[in-house]
């Protein structure tokens, strides 16, 4: 304990006032002459014993009324936190927020400016000899981050330069490293400050770690006793509404046809809020909708239909009309390739003399509708007899409709095509012999067919029927999700033949489409790095009216964008997660280069041995373009880069489920992050305890007044020098004069 008015204790001395003054006023008792009176001794007795205690009593609390008002007027204190910036030196570590969320406009500017102005007051406390390290949770690292400055100045420059990023705050991890920063240094003082708008899922890092070990169990033994001094930024937001999912779905990825785009909006407000929303392609207004309500703390969606009107790689943004509480959040991106040309070998037994009566007659008018012209496939059409010599790796799908079991050396090229990557769709039809096809896939290693095949079923007398139906779609599988509605767009497929498969329940295998009597027709297995399906009836019109009905089209080119990984929008990254992009057997590029949503192009060459191509600098919210430099070919792609759906959230942490985080560090919170200096002085001068001593010294003065008033004789009574107050039947004899 400290004073910070230390003069103030020699007032102590006063409680020796009550002292003298007793001793003063002591009075004895006048000895007369009287007669023997046993019961006046008695009762002369008894109220001096009383009385004694009773004046001892109220001694005691005058003079510790005095000695209480002494020290509080000495301003004591607890420093059990010891001194900051004081005579010895310190050790600061300050981690700042700059998180999407501290964006966020709360009356006196954003949150992230009210951070930006306590760190700097905080460095104005240093004093030679202190030194601070500065922690960001968010955005490009600077060198100096992390690092001990011993003047502050390093950290004045990152402070200036330092923004909001659009990263989700991971404040444990954050902690984490400023704890084993400071338990590193030899300071006698230690403190650690976080500044930040204290969302609960900026903790969720640290909560998992806690629950993982143990709520007893401290995460970073040796600073886990540090004073964690907390700034909270929070403040009173202003209303805001943000983008928090865009998803976008074409039935067929092609210019001229429609595309839905959902876009879902979260108001953190306490007030419904209404509000537009553009959708943007390749930087032109493409569609808009009406006014949006968004309920208070709720969400909203709207749908926009557009359609592309060119091909390649097309960068789509989706954008808030108008500024609300944070412009951070108010933007969200996707990407497509349209009309990409995707490499398609269709493979049959033999021509026919009669086209329309070809085997692969529907399937290459499905797989391109236009006739090569512009359209979102390349399809290549070619007989079994050239697939001993045919390069498999420059398709991304492969097509075999009715064929022979291919023998041992092309089975075996099949097998490394789809381990490598590709994908291999079995069509059935009269050459198609269950008996050889599973001794090919068995000679292969089991990597040809998704499941081993039976004999082909034909509905007997017996059943009573001449077709089985398309009962049962997978709906939640990508290719098919939007074939579900109406039903009748894939119940109206009879089938008339067909080769079941064994479909077991394994979680590679994925059965696509199943008949009204319960077996699979359509199954999916994943092999390696591709996949094989097999369709267990046929494309032509002898086994099945698939190709005659409106599915069918839609189904195949759906199929094919699927497995060549260019059916919808690729999912979108997070800010600052790596770009990855794991290179083919055989195919590593020889540079790669990246375009930023700021335009900068960045090249960089391959080494031979790096398996996989992966970018880190995802700092900024947008598309990423991609462009793999093969020789004499150049792969291209692009990748949205979103920020996380919870940094929109307005959900501070509680005070107390905080305490049990930080648990055993000793925790002080700042009143106004905009003014820290009472944080400061009771840093500097520890717990103020002048007002608990003032505060006993009144109750004190009550107490005594009290007593004083309790003990006083009544009218009448008087005490052992006086008139006697005798038992009950006792004679009352006057004194003389």
């Amino acid at each position: 304990m400290t004073f910070a008015v230390p003069l103030f204790l020699l007032a102590t001395l006063a409680a020796a006032i009550p002292v003298v003054l007793h001793l003063v006023n002591r009075q004895k008792a006048r000895q007369l002459p009287f007669s023997t009176l046993r019961f006046l001794r008695v009762s002369v007795q008894k109220t001096r014993r009383r009385k004694q205690v009773h004046d001892l009593l109220l001694l005691v609390l005058r003079a510790g009324v005095l000695v209480l008002l002494a020290l509080g007027l000495a301003r004591p204190a607890l420093t059990g936190l010891g001194t900051l910036f004081g005579g010895e030196a310190t050790a600061v570590a300050i981690v700042l927020d700059n998180s999407l969320s501290m964006g966020v406009r709360t009356g006196e500017g954003t949150r992230f400016d009210a951070a930006k102005a306590a760190a700097i007051e905080v460095l104005g406390q240093m004093r030679e000899g202190d030194e601070v390290a500065l922690f960001l949770t968010g955005g490009p690292v600077f060198p100096e981050q992390g690092r001990r400055d011993r003047t502050g100045e390093t950290v004045r420059q990152m402070l200036a330069q330092v923004q909001v990023s659009y990263e989700r705050a991971d404040l444990g991890a954050a902690l984490r490293q400023a704890r084993t920063l400071l338990a590193e240094t030899d300071a006698p003082n230690r403190r650690l400050f976080v500044i930040s708008d204290m969302q609960e899922h900026s903790w969720d890092t640290l909560r998992r770690s806690r629950d993982a070990a143990g709520a007893e169990v401290a995460e970073d033994p040796a600073g886990a006793e540090i004073p964690v001094i907390l700034v909270d930024c929070h403040g009173l937001p202003e209303a805001n509404v943000a983008v928090t999912d865009v998803s976008v779905e074409a039935p067929i990825p092609a210019t001229g046809l429609p595309v839905q785009a959902r876009v879902e909006l979260t108001n953190s407000a306490a007030a419904a809020q209404r509000r537009h929303v553009e959708l943007y392609v390749n930087g032109t207004l493409t569609a808009a909708s009406p006014a949006v309500e968004v309920p208070p703390q709720g969400r909203a969606s709207v749908d926009l239909s557009f359609a592309f009107r060119q091909g390649g790689i097309q960068r789509g943004e989706v954008r808030l009309a108008g500024e609300d509480g944070s412009p951070f959040d108010d933007r969200r991106f996707f990407a497509m390739e349209i009309d990409r040309g995707i490499p398609v070998a269709v493979v049959k037994n033999r021509a026919h003399e009669i086209p329309h009566l070809d085997d692969t007659f529907y399937l290459e008018a499905a797989l391109d509708p236009g006739g090569g012209e512009g359209w979102a496939m390349r399809p290549t059409v070619f007989s079994a007899e050239r697939l001993p010599a045919e390069p498999l790796d420059q398709y991304a799908v492969i097509y075999c409709v009715n064929l022979a079991a291919p023998d041992g050396d092309t089975a075996e090229r099949l097998a490394a095509y789809v381990a490598g990557g590709g994908n291999l769709v079995w069509i059935a039809g009269e050459q198609t012999d269950p008996e050889a096809y599973n001794a090919m896939d068995a000679s292969a290693g089991g990597g040809l067919l998704p499941a081993p095949l039976a004999d082909a079923r034909t509905p007997g007398v017996e059943e009573g029927r001449d077709s089985w139906y398309v009962a049962a779609l997978d709906v939640t599988h990508p290719a098919l999700g939007q074939l579900a509605e109406p039903a009748s767009l894939y119940q109206s497929v009879l089938v008339y033949r067909h080769i079941p498969l064994e479909a077991p329940e394994a979680p590679e295998i994925r059965v696509l489409a199943r008949l009204d009597n319960g077996a699979p027709l359509l199954v999916q297995r994943r092999s390696g790095r591709g996949t094989t399906t097999f369709l267990g009836t046929s494309v032509h019109v002898g086994w099945t009216n698939l190709p005659l009905r409106p599915v069918f089209l839609p189904l195949f080119a759906r199929l094919t964008f699927d497995l060549a990984g260019a059916e919808q929008a690729r999912p979108a990254l997070l800010p600052g997660a790596p770009l990855t992009i794991p290179f083919a057997a055989g195919r590593r590029p020889a540079s790669v280069e990246v375009q930023p949503p700021d335009g900068e192009l960045i090249r960089r060459q391959v080494a031979p041995e790096e398996p996989a191509f992966q970018f880190a600098d995802t700092h900024r919210i947008g598309v990423y373009r991609v462009r793999l430099i093969e020789p004499g070919q150049i792969r291209a792609a692009a990748f949205a880069v979103n920020f996380d759906a919870e940094e929109a959230g307005d959900r501070p942490i509680e005070r107390g489920a905080l305490e049990d985080l930080l648990h055993p560090a000793p925790l002080l919170a700042a009143d106004d992050p905009r003014d820290l200096s009472a944080l400061f002085t009771g840093l500097r001068e520890g717990r103020g305890l002048w007002h608990a001593f003032l505060a006993a010294v009144l109750a004190g003065l009550v107490l005594e007044g009290f007593l004083a008033n309790r003990f006083t004789p009544r009218h009448g009574e008087r005490g052992a020098t006086g008139r006697a107050s005798l038992p009950h039947g006792s004679w009352v004899v006057p004194l003389p004069k």
